[in-house]
């Protein structure tokens, strides 16, 4: 089954996760940026409750092109038909109602079958692919001389992909990001999904990681301060209150070492500020001194 899954799904899979998912797409975006006139433009996709929406005999079906044995898709196939679901409040119970559509969250099969569900769309080239991070789809164009026909044929092949496998897209979270260095081009035209535009931004959080239109840190370096601010916040709560200086560090101790480095961080750049203000004031302040003497000097010739 290993060889039948995406390549480029970077979810549930062995020495492979998050931080490659990210350092692939950033690879393949500055790699392309080197060349002359060229841009970068990324469609995140967002699915609505995408594992609610995996069909079983759908499912089935693609298991048995994986050559999955008939036994396990069955089993599976089972597992995923005719759930009995209620709500209890207190001593008060619902109806029951059977479901045979989706996965059950919570459970590590799920996200599994998921994969496995979006694995028959895949596509990779020199100038355009799709990654995928489970349910975190993402369309990577590598434009060149303003060709974008391979980068909007991938993205609507995958939308049509979607609707065939009964795949609700979010538009309103579905967001765009493009990439372009070149400061006289003209701006992108938005890309159309079900008769709404996509909309592009400045900055986009992907797998935890803000990746923003300059490739620079800035968003994401913020982001984490802010957050590390107000987990120190709560630490020093902690310790007002007398809590046993054993079970801060269960709350906090690996946002503790976190914290002191991007603040460590933060420090040494205001400080290099500082230090690059003072030396300028000073050759400033050292040039004016010169002239003057130099005036001082011609004077007393």
């Amino acid at each position: 089954m290993s060889s039948s899954v995406d390549p480029l799904q970077f979810a549930y899979r062995a020495k492979v996760g998050v931080d490659d998912a990210i350092m692939f797409l950033l690879h393949r975006a500055v790699s392309h940026l080197e060349e002359s006139g060229s841009s970068v433009r990324v469609m995140f996709f967002d699915f609505s409750s995408a594992f609610d929406t995996i069909q079983p005999p759908l499912l089935a079906e693609k298991l048995h092109a994986m050559q999955v044995s008939h036994n396990m898709v069955a089993w599976i196939l089972d597992y995923l038909s005719r759930r009995p679901q209620c709500v209890r409040l207190q001593s008060a119970l619902s109806d029951v109602v059977t479901g045979s559509t989706g996965a059950p969250q919570g459970t590590v099969l799920s996200p599994f079958l998921f994969t496995i569900y979006t694995s028959d769309f895949n596509y990779n080239s020199g100038k355009c692919h799709l990654q995928k991070f489970s349910d975190d789809s993402s369309v990577v164009g590598c434009i060149s001389e303003d060709d974008e026909e391979e980068y909007r044929d991938v993205v609507g092949s995958f939308v049509c992909w979607s609707e065939e496998n009964h795949l609700r897209l979010n538009i309103t979270k579905t967001k765009e990001l493009v990439i372009d260095f070149w400061r006289n081009r003209k701006p992108p035209t938005p890309i159309t999904i079900q008769g709404e535009e996509v909309e592009i931004v400045d900055s986009y959080k992907y797998l935890g990681v803000y990746i923003n239109n300059k490739l620079d840190w800035k968003n994401n370096t913020d982001a984490v301060y802010r957050k590390s601010q107000s987990r120190l916040y709560f630490l020093r709560r902690l310790r007002s209150f007398s809590v046993c200086s054993h079970i801060i560090p269960v709350y906090g101790g690996q946002h503790i070492v976190f914290c002191r480095g991007v603040l460590g961080w933060r420090n040494q750049g205001r400080e290099a500020e500082q230090d690059q203000q003072a030396g300028e004031e000073g050759q400033q302040s050292g040039g004016s001194q010169t002239g003057q003497f130099g005036d001082g000097g011609r004077e007393k010739d």
